[in-house]
């Protein structure tokens, strides 16, 4: 009879889930740890390791057990991974998440969402980042280097697609992040500078409609530093009227 193999360390809840599940699988599949090791080519000893709470396996790891171990629910277990991931790090409750990307002003903060989207996929190795973009000329690890520690953003829209690629992203959000990316480093590099060329775009329509009026001396702004507007004499109806074409014109910008 085999030894009882240790409890499972929750000293980290993410951690012990992903072991416990893992632990369940190889004994559903009637395995051994030894047997295991032979059908995964990896040691008795780092699957024991992977199965003990204390650390956080690779996800090929977690990914060959579950394969050997005949489990498909691929979505629910990279889940519980990711759980663990992110809670072993830390670094992700730290950062802020970022707005949309039509509200994004200025290369800090969109340095600062490109970090949020790294941490909240895992912060998979820079190797394996570059593999996720699909080409590795696309993302060389030098260059992941730099976006990920926020010494740099993207060299061009197509690296800028290309990290959101590896970090999950899909769809419509890639076109929505590549074209603020386009936007602001086309922009001066100063506090606002996008937000501010976004108002005086649109301002350029409606000034002289006396709907509303910008406020010049003395300047009034908000909390983060961008002009406010106030009712010009033709009343409420036709503000709604004005802040609406506000919105559509900020939604075909960003």
């Amino acid at each position: 009879m085999g030894r009882h193999e240790i409890p499972v360390d929750h000293t980290l809840p993410e951690r012990g889930e992903l072991a416990e599940a893992l632990r369940r699988m190889r004994k559903l599949a009637g395995l051994s740890y030894d047997e295991l090791a032979d059908r995964t080519g990896l040691s008795a000893a780092t699957l024991k390791r992977a199965m003990s709470g204390k650390t956080v396996p690779a996800e090929e790891t977690v990914k060959t057990v579950a394969t050997v171990c005949g489990v498909d629910q691929v979505d629910a277990l990279h889940r519980l991974w990711l759980n663990a991931r992110i809670a072993d790090r830390g670094r992700l409750a730290q950062l802020r998440k970022p707005a949309l990307p039509q509200f994004i002003d200025g290369r800090r903060e969109l340095s600062a969402a490109l970090e949020y989207f790294y941490e909240a996929a895992g912060a998979p190795s820079l190797r394996r980042l570059a593999a996720l973009a699909g080409d590795p000329y696309l993302l060389p690890v030098s260059s992941a280097a730099r976006i990920v520690n926020r010494q740099a953003l993207p060299a061009s829209r197509q690296q800028m697609v290309a990290f959101l690629t590896a970090c999950g992203l899909t769809g419509k959000a890639l076109d929505m992040w590549g074209d603020t990316f386009e936007e602001i480093i086309q922009s001066p590099d100063g506090p606002y500078s996008r937000i501010n060329a976004l108002f005086e775009k649109v301002t350029e329509d409606i000034r002289g409609s006396g709907r509303l009026r910008l406020i010049s001396h003395p300047p009034v702004v908000d909390g983060r530093g961008n002009p406010r507007f106030v009712p010009g004499e033709r009343g409420a109806a036709a503000d709604v009227t004005a802040v609406r074409n506000l919105i559509v014109h900020s939604a075909a910008v960003g």
